[in-house]
């Protein structure tokens, strides 16, 4: 992986634009020590194991998780991607990339059951909507986590495979 001195060396070099690194070390520790992982549980448990959850109590978590959210993917993207030239490492800078682009994806996609959830509790929505019919959604936005954390998971075993010449 290159090593850029200074903002200006980085920009004139190219680098900028041609890749992308996941910086394992600060990536693993963001993964391992963050609550998000925890609130998520929580959310899950709340709108799948509760009979019938309050629509307020379900917003409100929801909604405190989509904040979460947001900084788990910041911190990713601030500490664990780190910009650089792909020269060296092609393939892993293009998935790096790719995922650190999925974060907004993965993020509308929960917005949008934040959403459904302050229109339930708020009546904006047909009266046969409720609280546990988010559970169908939230389901499909853990199932798509769950794809793209073990394919940054896989890109960081790719990384530490070669930094420690085990791997091709």
């Amino acid at each position: 992986m290159s090593i850029w001195l200074t903002e200006y060396e980085f920009e004139i070099s190219g680098g900028k634009q041609t890749g992308i690194a996941i910086n394992v070390p600060f990536l693993r520790e963001i993964k391992e020590d963050f609550e998000f992982r925890q609130l998520l549980n929580e959310v899950y448990h709340c709108i799948h194991r509760t009979p019938s959850p309050s629509p307020r109590v379900a917003s409100e978590m929801l909604s405190g998780l989509r904040d979460q959210l947001e900084t788990y993917f910041a911190l990713e993207e601030f500490f664990g991607f780190v910009n650089h030239s792909s020269e060296s490492n092609p393939a892993q800078s293009n998935a790096a990339f790719r995922l650190a682009r999925e974060h907004e994806q993965l993020y509308l996609q929960f917005d949008e059951i934040v959403e459904l959830s302050e229109q339930i509790l708020y009546h904006e929505c047909s009266n046969r909507v409720r609280v546990s019919d988010l559970g169908e959604r939230l389901d499909a936005f853990c199932a798509s986590l769950a794809r793209h954390e073990l394919e940054e998971m896989n890109v960081m075993m790719q990384i530490c495979n070669q930094d420690l010449g085990t791997g091709g």
